[in-house]
């Protein structure tokens, strides 16, 4: 049986596979994969607006989070602003400056979609999609 520890070690092994064939596909961009998973994930994700809750979602360290949301700010692709309510909490934002690297990166996504998903019947991938929303409603439900 597949435990929630080896689904989570899955899930980053594909999210790092993602992001550093997107890295090798925009040699005219900078981005680490740690970067471009971040770019993915605020896109994806409107819940997720903090370094705390990327560096949960990634599995990776404080530091590394953070010296990838400093060079997205450098880069002008994402927006730091401090929490109104909480001095201690900074909230992490997409500029318009992301709109045509995200456009490249799904197109980059769905290349690579084709690659993985070529030999895999639907009803399977279907049936892991289904599997998978039915454990988003049960966590939905628990909180």
């Amino acid at each position: 049986m597949l435990t929630i520890e080896e689904f989570l070690r899955l899930s980053n092994r594909l999210r790092e596979y993602y992001g550093k064939q997107i890295k090798n596909r925009f040699a005219e961009y900078t981005f680490s994969p740690n970067e471009i998973s971040i770019l993915i994930l605020l896109q994806n994700n409107n819940s997720i607006t903090t370094s705390t809750q990327l560096r949960v979602v990634l599995g990776v360290s404080k530091a590394l989070v953070s010296r990838s949301v400093t060079s997205l700010e450098q880069k002008g692709i994402v927006l730091v602003k401090p929490d109104p309510n909480d001095k201690r909490i900074s909230h992490i934002e997409l500029t318009e400056n992301a709109i045509p690297v995200l456009e490249k990166i799904s197109i980059e996504i769905e290349k690579i979609n084709q690659v993985l998903f070529k030999d895999i019947p639907t009803k399977d991938i279907q049936c892991m999609i289904d599997t998978m929303n039915k454990m988003n409603k049960k966590i939905e439900g628990v909180h």
